[in-house]
């Protein structure tokens, strides 16, 4: 990864695309039995405060919101370690409850990491993207993410799964970005209103 003084500038050459839902979610059934820490009222699903608490891939520990996306019901599940990947094909995990939620949306803005071209830009590559990123004091992604969230010009990364390698792919979306265009939002997609949230437009 090229150090922040020069991710600024190759993100701002860096192209970026715009993306569709639906996508996968899985959230712990725990947390959705009210409000998010510190909030009144319904519960959530979209809460984007829960990876800045403790880090995650591409969100620094005390950072910004970020809401994690898959674009596949079981990417999702192996993310949340719900599933595991062996040899023989996917392991059921005894795990608590999970609750497994579509959501719609459509964000402009995004960084693809997907696409080789964007990676050689950055100075990056798939093992550094998908890599172990817990052990380190500032994990590659998560400098990526925090110059990509304050030049203002990124809403979400697009990126390969670190647990499902055989085609998963991801999406983390910046909730504070996504009024960069009047067109960006997220839904969750319940038409019994059990869990109803939109974010952005």
């Amino acid at each position: 990864m090229l150090p922040a003084n020069r991710l600024k500038t190759a993100l701002s050459k860096a192209k970026r695309i715009a993306v569709h839902g639906p996508w996968s979610r899985v959230v712990a059934f725990r947390h959705l039995l009210g409000a998010p820490p510190g909030l009144d009222g319904p519960p959530q699903p979209l809460w984007g405060g829960a990876s800045q608490t403790r880090g995650a891939r591409f969100t620094p520990e005390g950072g910004f919101d970020a809401v994690y996306l898959a674009w596949d019901s079981i990417t999702a599940l192996a993310e949340v370690q719900a599933i595991a990947f062996l040899s023989g094909g996917p392991l059921q995990a005894r795990t608590p409850p999970w609750v497994m939620m579509n959501v719609d949306g459509m964000v402009n803005g995004v960084l693809d990491l997907t696409d080789a071209d964007t990676r050689t830009t950055l100075g990056t590559n798939e093992q550094e993207i998908s890599g172990s990123w817990q052990t380190a004091q500032l994990p590659p992604t998560q400098l990526l993410a925090q110059v990509a969230f304050d030049s203002g010009m990124i809403v979400g990364i697009k990126y390969p799964s670190a647990k499902n390698t055989g085609g998963g792919v991801n999406l983390v979306v910046f909730p504070d970005r996504l009024s960069r265009s009047s067109t960006d939002y997220l839904e969750v997609y319940d038409p019994h209103g059990n869990l109803p949230q939109r974010i952005g437009a």
